[in-house]
């Protein structure tokens, strides 16, 4: 945990794989922010920049010093003197306990220095049913995080679960930062009917494997119902699609042309005359900031989808919002945090008023005062300075 901070003095604090950048009075955006062109050509998560975002809003400090891993090609001596010099390292929540990682690079920076490196809000993701969590990379890497710090926040049970596994046992549950984002120890949702719904957002994630199927016939029926936004986090074809029809790129026809191409060749439009495509045409919005998103849900009266990080982000806003589960990490999610969702795999004779008008936001209430509680012993217990309960939320721009 963190130590010898003197009273009064706000830490030094850095950020390992942070997502996006931050920028003065915007908060944090994607690496494409005011390049449209560039945007059509590099995939960016907008979901990861909503974790980055909200840990900045919760999280006390004077000093912010991102780190970068494996894509930087290493660290100079001069930034592993700089990290000394840090009092602490948080690693951004995200899907971190996989087979995949490669962290033997970071882990032999991090082994050069003594800094605490608090892991807040990991989670595991993994196929159905499989007891295979982690690689011997990332591994090394957790290990080294759990002895650097009290307790290693995690998103749910089953990411325990996958540390339990390798022997890692100082683990606190409280979620993923996002729901937290404006430090609220409560947050309260207003009831609304099916029958009320006016404006919905969809939060759409287009390469779900098995649900693709699913995900048109909710869209396309959405839409006939409600004033339907789709709200997309970062595919490359809807955001070519949304700058072409925007005119904010060169040869924007050719640029829809090519989209739309590549979305039939995929068969997810079926042809030209789809009327998924005239729904992209009028409805689809894209965002490049955080705010911007959150203001476009603050818009809805409802929001539903795919999108884990974007339908959370409604909630943390009180926007009620009705998941689709479709794998691991979204059921863990919906697990922890108790909310309303619909389970994916077992969707046949679906109506989507139906499952509404039955979800029960008043759980998702309860148990976000409860996993509030949990998130505030998490950074209490390792010495992280926050700004939970303080209200209102400090401005990020000027946290930075």
């Amino acid at each position: 945990m963190v130590e010898n901070i003197k009273p009064g003095r706000k830490p030094r604090i850095g950020v390992l794989m942070p997502a996006g950048k931050v920028v003065e009075g915007k908060g944090v955006v994607t690496h494409t922010f005011g390049a449209p062109q560039r945007a059509t050509e590099l995939f960016t998560n907008i979901g990861d920049c909503f974790v980055y975002d909200s840990s900045l809003r919760i999280l006390d400090y004077a000093e912010l010093y991102p780190i970068y891993g494996q894509s930087s090609g290493g660290l100079s001596e001069e930034q592993i003197e700089k990290i000394n010099t840090l009092d602490y390292i948080f690693l951004r929540g995200s899907n971190y306990i996989n087979t995949n990682g490669q962290w033997d690079e970071i882990t032999a920076v991090l082994e050069k220095t003594k800094v605490p490196v608090m892991a807040f809000g990991i989670g595991v993701q993994v196929p159905d049913n499989s007891d295979d969590y982690v690689n011997e990379s990332t591994k090394r890497f957790l290990q080294l995080v759990a002895d650097r710090s009290k307790t290693i926040g995690v998103r749910g049970a089953l990411s325990r679960k996958a540390l339990n596994s390798i022997g890692i046992k100082n683990v606190r549950i409280f979620g993923c930062p996002t729901a937290f984002r404006h430090c609220k120890p409560e947050l309260h949702l207003p009831r609304i009917k099916a029958s009320e719904i006016k404006n919905l957002g969809f939060t759409l994630r287009r390469k779900t494997h098995g649900f693709a199927m699913l995900q048109r016939y909710m869209l396309r029926t959405l839409a006939e119902n409600y004033r339907t936004e789709i709200l997309c986090a970062g595919e490359l074809e809807e955001k070519a699609i949304f700058y072409a029809r925007s005119n904010l790129v060169d040869n924007p026809r050719q640029v829809m042309e090519k989209a739309v191409s590549s979305l039939i060749k995929e068969k997810w439009l079926y042809g030209e005359n789809d009327p998924l495509l005239d729904l992209y045409r009028s409805s689809l919005s894209v965002f490049e900031t955080v705010s911007d998103f959150e203001d476009a849900e603050c818009r809805q009266d409802a929001v539903t989808g795919f999108r884990l990080h974007g339908n959370l982000l409604a909630l943390a806003n009180e926007v009620p919002a009705l998941y689709i589960t479709y794998d691991t990490r979204t059921r863990e999610f919906v697990k922890t945090l108790g909310i309303p969702h619909v389970d994916g795999r077992y969707i046949d004779r679906f109506s989507f008023e139906e499952a509404w008008d039955s979800a029960d936001f008043g759980m998702f209430e309860k148990t976000y005062a409860e996993r509030f509680k949990d998130l505030t012993k998490f950074l209490d217990e390792n010495g992280m300075a926050h700004r939970l309960g303080k209200n209102p939320t400090p401005n990020l721009s000027k946290a930075a």
